[in-house]
């Protein structure tokens, strides 16, 4: 109870790391279901907004810290623990005291989600669709503009209309991304068909996979951010190191961090979101943690933000942990151990046989042919060079 971010639960374990779920992410989750669903004028299904706050949410932030975690692996570094909270997740990655295996670290992770952007994008434009650019669209209407026909698509909760003859839009409809309930849309396609419209309706699964490259793009913009200990601050922390030493880049890190939190906090205060606000305490709370172990030597009170990617805990560089050995190195090592241990068995055994084989010669006893031979190939391999 003294430590709250041990208040998780464990989920699973995959490539040798334990996944644990805090159990405020679940009460914020649900928090911003309720929100959603119960704001006013409310037009989107409990379920698409289910389905977009709960599982892929999760599965894209599980994505991106399992690209810390294979970041840190590739440079020598070791990874036991993801730990997935309120403002999204953290990766316990220990790597050696080095800029660049620090920097790509940290960079791993939003590499994750632009990858993920360009494979929806390979399939979007496949079909003629180019997804949503603007972070400030909503992921439920979903506009997508098809660079084959020029029409703006939508979901079912979006209304864009076009003349069925011409391909005009409806000069009602072509500025905004309106959105509207289901029945209200409906209702506004039935009334317009009379006058030669129709709804620009896409596929359900172009409308969720455009979902997903809009969720990773804002969850890339956010990363970027140059706040400690956010991505972006970790990457400035070690471009600055690079030039200078690892002391002056934490500083400009949580100077940086400092600006962007109270930025953060103005943006906060206007749209009135409340997981701003909060992201915009932890960083200015990381950086004020950092800022006096630097100049006090002050401990971090059981948490070592620095720790989600590196694990310093001093100026002292610590030893270089092994670096993880892959699967087809270990598969390599098991065969070749395998193989060693054959060899030992059969040497054994040939030694056994030998020995027998001596006993009927100082007997005078007859030996045969295969016998003969077995000796002599027994005689070779011990001259030769070991």
């Amino acid at each position: 109870m003294n430590n709250p971010l041990t208040w998780a639960v464990p989920l699973f374990r995959a490539f040798a790391v334990n996944v644990r779920v805090h159990i405020l992410y679940f009460l914020v989750t649900l928090g911003l279901f309720l929100r959603e669903i119960f704001r006013d004028g409310a037009f989107v299904s409990p379920l698409d907004v289910f389905l977009f706050m709960v599982p892929m949410l999760f599965v894209v932030i599980l994505i991106h810290e399992y690209g810390h975690v294979f970041g840190g692996r590739y440079v020598g570094g070791e990874c036991e623990e993801i730990l997935i909270w309120p403002l999204g997740g953290l990766a316990f990655v220990d790597t050696p005291r080095e800029w660049r295996a620090h920097t790509f670290t940290a960079l791993a992770g939003p590499l994750t989600n632009i990858a993920q952007c360009v494979l929806c994008t390979i399939v979007l434009l496949g079909f003629g669709f180019i997804p949503t650019l603007n972070p400030l669209d909503s992921p439920y209407v979903s506009p997508m503009k098809n660079y084959r026909d020029g029409k703006t698509y939508t979901s079912e909760y979006g209304v864009k209309l076009y003349h069925t003859d011409t391909g005009l839009p409806h000069p009602d409809y072509d500025k905004k991304n309106y959105a509207a309930k289901v029945e209200d849309a409906r209702e506004i396609a039935r009334v317009k068909e009379a006058d030669g419209y129709a709804r620009a309706v896409a596929p359900v699964w172009a409308v969720w996979l455009n979902r997903l490259f809009w969720l990773n793009l804002v969850l890339t913009l956010l990363n970027f951010i140059p706040a400690y200990p956010l991505d972006g601050g970790q990457i400035l922390q070690g471009l600055v190191w690079a030039r200078t030493d690892y002391r002056q880049g934490t500083v400009v890190a949580c100077i940086s961090g400092f600006v962007c939190a109270m930025a953060m906090f103005v943006v906060s205060i206007a749209v009135i979101e409340p997981l701003v606000i909060a992201l915009c305490f932890f960083v200015l709370f990381a950086c004020w943690v950092k800022w006096r172990q630097l100049t006090e030597g002050v401990g971090e009170f059981g948490y070592d933000t620095e720790r989600g990617y590196s694990g310093m805990d001093d100026d002292e560089p610590p030893a270089r942990p092994a670096k993880r050995v892959g699967p087809l190195k270990r598969w390599l090592q098991a065969r070749a151990a395998k193989k060693l241990q054959r060899e030992h068995e059969q040497r054994a055994k040939d030694d056994e046989r030998m020995d027998q084989l001596l006993e009927k010669i100082a007997r005078k006893e007859p030996i045969s042919d295969e016998d003969r031979r077995f000796m002599q190939r027994v005689s070779e391999r011990y001259r030769k060079p070991q």
